[in-house]
């Protein structure tokens, strides 16, 4: 009798506080709050979502009261040394400090898992509350390495998503925020060491859980700092970030640069002739000569940029085991590409060849195929040059093959076709290039006689085939050489910018902008972009003289260079 009055006054109590409004949490509410976050207990990644390999940010719903939470990739709970996750991916083990992480509702839902496996993969979480214990459903994600390097005045009509890319990166540290990055993780970059790189790098915002490191540093063109520079920079912008951080990426394409090895490792220091610090191997000032200590405990992932003038898998391959016996450090390939130059046989990889577009489709379908099985790679990205390549930054024109979109349609090539068709997890829905989307190259015989190159302009002689030269397309007949440009003024602006201008050209798509450090344009030599007839050219250095130049492009065919203007930088 007692226990049947207990359960009337029961049901008689839930009936009140239901029409009352009040939520009742007794046990039968619980098991019903218990139910429903089983089914969303997972909030981050979306389900069926592509996510870039390494570190991956997870969210939860930790909001019940008097839980233990854990967090399980595969079925199997994440082990962390400290702030690490003991990453058996890359061959990690776990010892008496390793321990699982356990949260409660006191916490904040996010955590990492870590895998490196190009996959599908599920992630649950455990709830417990005494005896009681209570397991998500599974959320499914899938893992892809496949990046791109992709900057601003490569192509406005591209779609990352399309090429099936898990992430990007484009030297920058804002994301282009429109079409062309939709729904693709952008990685931010401190480029340099520069007061415009510093002036980004205080307004960063970004989603990412990584940064990377400055560009090239170890060569003039590029972001050029001495290793302890970098280090000073290093430790002002980056290493205070919350975020993973992959290292510095110099141009050693044999991954044995000695400047990562001294940033990592560190090394002395001593002053330079001109009061500047230096090399102490370089400049041997014992009076001066100061240690300073590498960021090597500071970086999660190392660097490797693999350009060729042929195509040679088995050296990125060595390349890549170089980087990872040095460091044994999970390897971030930014930048791989092929470049070459037009009329000079082997190193002649234009677009206009098919067997060169046949070669380069077999490289990249072996890069592919090796980095995704090469556990300590947790990602790689193509840079690709454009269809008549020449290319902005390095000035070479025959490598057009390594395309894998024009640059003003946006439309792909076979080779984008293949990209966006490799290195998808399976089960993954990628997308699809559809035929009306390809880029249409139409081939012209011309009169051209094979070349022979000079070993003044080559390691080795050999000569274009006939077959080969039959298929070259004189752009120049389709498309009319731009006039001449005018280089109007040259203003040094505020903060080491100087802004250009020059009069406009007739029935062009943009502009090459060249300056250097000497009047031949040899000495520090670097190329931008415009589409207009200004621009503004950013992290000069103070008291350095500068030369300017300004070239029309129609679509593929160049014009003359403008009138040189030089001007040192005061402000």
């Amino acid at each position: 009798m007692k226990k049947e009055m207990k359960r009337i006054i029961s049901l008689v109590l839930t009936f009140a506080l239901l029409i009352s409004g009040i939520t009742y949490s007794g046990a039968v509410s619980v098991k019903a709050d218990g139910n429903e976050w089983k089914t969303n207990a997972v909030t981050v990644p979306a389900e069926g979502q592509l996510v870039p390999a390494g570190y991956i940010d997870v969210s939860f719903d930790n909001s019940m009261e008097g839980y233990t939470y854990t967090v399980y990739l595969d079925g199997q709970p994440m082990y962390w040394n400290g702030d690490d996750i003991v990453r058996t991916d890359i061959g990690e083990k776990t010892d008496d400090k390793s321990v699982i992480k356990t949260f409660t509702s006191q916490d904040t839902g996010k955590t990492e898992v870590y895998t490196t496996t190009v996959s599908k993969h599920e992630l649950t979480v455990k709830a417990v509350k005494g005896s009681e214990e209570i397991t998500s459903e599974a959320r499914t994600f899938y893992v892809s390495k496949k990046g791109l390097a992709l900057g601003g005045d490569m192509s406005d009509k591209v779609s990352l998503r399309k090429l099936n890319c898990s992430w990007y990166y484009n030297w920058s540290t804002d994301a282009f925020n429109n079409s062309v990055d939709a729904g693709v993780q952008h990685i931010p970059m401190m480029w340099g060491g520069g007061d415009d790189n510093k002036e980004s790098m205080t307004s960063l915002t970004t989603t990412a859980n990584y940064i990377l490191g400055f560009n090239e540093p170890d060569i003039d063109g590029q972001a050029n700092m001495e290793f302890c520079e970098g280090i000073d920079v290093w430790n002002e912008y980056i290493s205070p970030l919350k975020l993973r951080k992959v290292s510095p990426a110099p141009a050693a394409p044999g991954g044995d640069s000695k400047w990562l090895e001294r940033f990592m490792k560190g090394d002395y220091k001593c002053k330079k002739p001109d009061g500047t610090w230096g090399v102490y191997n370089d400049y041997l000032d014992d009076t001066t000569k100061t240690w300073v200590d590498g960021k090597e405990g500071d970086v999660d992932a190392v660097v490797l940029h693999y350009y060729r003038n042929v195509i040679d898998l088995n050296g990125l391959l060595e390349a890549v085991k170089t980087l990872w016996n040095k460091y044994h450090k999970p390897i971030w390939i930014t930048e791989m590409s092929v470049f070459g130059m037009k009329g000079m046989g082997r190193y002649d990889h234009s677009y206009n060849i098919p067997s060169e577009r046949k070669k380069m489709a077999d490289f990249v379908s072996g890069i592919i195929e090796n980095m995704d099985e090469v556990p300590y790679v947790e990602r790689y990205c193509w840079f690709p040059y454009d269809i008549e390549s020449k290319n902005d930054i390095d000035a070479y024109d025959g490598c057009g093959a390594t395309a894998m979109f024009d640059y003003t349609s946006g439309n792909y090539t076979e080779l984008g076709r293949l990209y966006s068709n490799s290195g998808n997890p399976t089960g993954y829905s990628a997308e699809t290039i559809s035929d009306d989307e390809m880029f249409i190259y139409k081939e012209q015989e011309t009169t051209t006689k094979p070349q022979t190159t000079t070993a003044a302009n080559t390691p080795e002689q050999t000569t274009v085939s006939q077959t080969e030269s039959s298929t070259r397309l004189t752009v120049s007949d389709t498309f009319g050489v731009p006039g001449k440009v005018k280089l109007k003024t040259a203003r040094n602006v505020k903060k080491q910018k100087v802004k250009l201008t020059w009069k406009k050209v007739a029935g062009v798509t943009k502009y090459q902008v060249q300056y250097a450090l000497n009047k031949k344009f040899t000495k520090g030599l670097k190329a931008k972009v415009a589409k207009k007839v200004k621009f503004t050219v950013k992290g000069l250095k103070k008291n350095k003289k500068y030369y300017f130049r300004v070239r029309a492009v129609n679509r593929t065919v160049k014009g003359k260079w403008s009138n040189v203007k030089s001007i040192k930088i005061k402000k």
